[in-house]
C-alpha cells in the first residue's frame, strides 16, 4: 500500500491582505488571550452516559466565535492517497496498518491588524466506546474532523480549553479493543461485535450437551474473515431459533 499526502482547503473566509508573521511569544499571548477568559460554560454539552461521557463544545459554536472575533478564518483537512488493489483512493484522514485512522486539521486565524497565527492538530477516529475505530464509516470521519476543528480552536485561541485538561492523563489509561481470546482485531477478518455474538449465542442453553462452545471457540481462534464470521452467526442465530421451536412443540 502506498500513501501520498495533500491537503482540502476548506477555506471560511478568503479575502486578499498583507500577512504579518508572528515570531515573538507576545504576538502569540495575544492571539490566545482573545477568547481565553470568555465563558464558554453556556455553550457545553455532554455526550455520553453511564460509564463514559464527555463535555464539549460543538464546532459550530466555536466557528461562530472564531468569526465574530477574527478577520479571516481558514481550516485545512488534510488529504491521504492511498493505493489498494491497483485502485488510488483520496481520503480525508490517515489509514494506519491496523485499519485505525487519525485525522488531522490545520487552523489559520488572522486578526484586525492583520497578524496571523496557524496551528495543526490530529484526532485519532474514535467509536461512541472512544477507542479507536477500525475501518472507520463516513459519519465517524465527519465527526471528527469536526471535532479537531473545535480543539485546534481551543489550543489555538483558549475558549473552552479547560475541556481539554487531562486529556493526556486519560489517554495512558486507553486500552485497544481485542477479541475474547485477547488478540487484536484485524482489518478484513472477525470483529469485536462478532466475537461477542458468536461468545453470546454459542452459549444458549438450547445447546447444553453440545460441543458449540467449543467449536465457535476454535472458529474464534482461526481469525475468520468477517463474512464467515457473519455466516457462522446468521447460522447459529437459525439453529437456535429452530432447536427452540421444536421444544416448544415438544412441551
Amino acid at each position: 500500500m502506498h500513501t501520498r499526502v495533500r491537503t482540502l482547503d476548506c477555506t471560511l473566509d478568503l479575502p486578499t491582505r498583507r500577512v504579518n508573521l508572528i515570531k515573538t511569544g507576545v504576538r502569540m499571548n495575544k492571539f490566545y488571550e482573545i477568547l481565553r477568559n470568555e465563558d464558554y460554560k453556556p455553550f457545553v454539552e455532554t455526550k455520553g452516559g453511564g460509564n463514559f461521557s464527555a463535555d464539549y463544545v460543538s464546532w459550530a459554536v466555536m466557528h461562530d466565535h472564531l468569526k465574530r472575533n477574527f478577520q479571516y478564518v481558514e481550516y485545512k483537512t488534510h488529504e491521504y492517497q492511498i493505493t489498494k488493489d491497483g485502485t488510488t483512493l483520496t481520503l480525508p484522514y490517515m489509514l494506519l496498518p491496523n485499519g485505525t485512522a487519525i485525522v488531522k486539521v490545520t487552523l489559520t486565524l488572522e486578526d484586525n491588524e492583520g497578524d496571523r497565527q496557524t496551528h495543526e492538530e490530529c484526532l485519532a477516529v474514535r467509536n461512541f466506546k472512544m477507542s479507536a475505530e477500525a475501518a472507520p464509516d463516513a459519519a465517524q470521519v465527519e465527526n471528527t474532523i469536526r471535532r479537531c476543528i473545535a480543539k485546534a480552536g481551543s489550543m489555538l485561541t483558549g475558549f473552552g480549553i479547560e475541556l481539554w485538561f487531562g486529556e493526556d492523563i486519560k489517554d495512558l489509561d486507553y486500552r485497544p479493543e481485542t477479541l475474547i481470546n485477547g488478540q487484536r482485531p484485524k482489518e478484513g477478518h472477525i470483529t469485536v461485535d462478532q466475537n461477542v455474538k458468536l461468545d453470546r449465542l454459542s452459549r444458549d442453553p438450547v445447546f447444553k450437551g453440545t460441543d458449540t462452545s467449543t467449536k465457535v471457540k476454535t472458529l474464534i481462534n482461526s481469525n475468520p474473515t468477517e463474512e464467515k464470521a457473519q455466516a457462522a452467526i446468521d447460522k447459529l442465530d437459525k439453529k437456535i431459533k429452530e432447536l427452540r421451536k421444536k421444544q416448544k412443540e415438544a412441551a
